[in-house]
């Protein structure tokens, strides 16, 4: 497929509310995860904070690119899907 023509995983509906829920749960996930974690080590309050939110951070950053590199996978497999059941339909009606 032409870069042209190629989907964006953006436009797609459902990954995107899939990607900005990814997003939202790595960044809470994370954050929790850090802080936890720093206060365990016996770290201030400041310091674990500040670890905790790069945590987030990075943790939302890992979560949208593992779910954009599985919907980069599906819509291809979706629309593939999709033309394969049409030609059945055209050909079921033609015969």
């Amino acid at each position: 497929m032409s870069e042209q023509n190629r989907p964006k995983v953006a436009e797609h509906p459902v990954a995107a509310r899939q990607i900005a829920r990814a997003r939202a749960w790595g960044a809470l996930i994370g954050f929790v995860l850090v802080y936890w974690l720093s206060r365990r080590a016996g770290l201030p309050f400041p310091e674990s904070g500040g670890r905790a939110l790069i945590g987030g951070l990075v943790c939302r950053l890992l979560a949208w690119a593992a779910v954009v590199a599985v919907w980069r996978q599906l819509i291809p497999a979706q629309i593939a899907a999709a033309r394969r059941e049409m030609a059945a339909r055209q050909a079921g009606r033609g015969a």
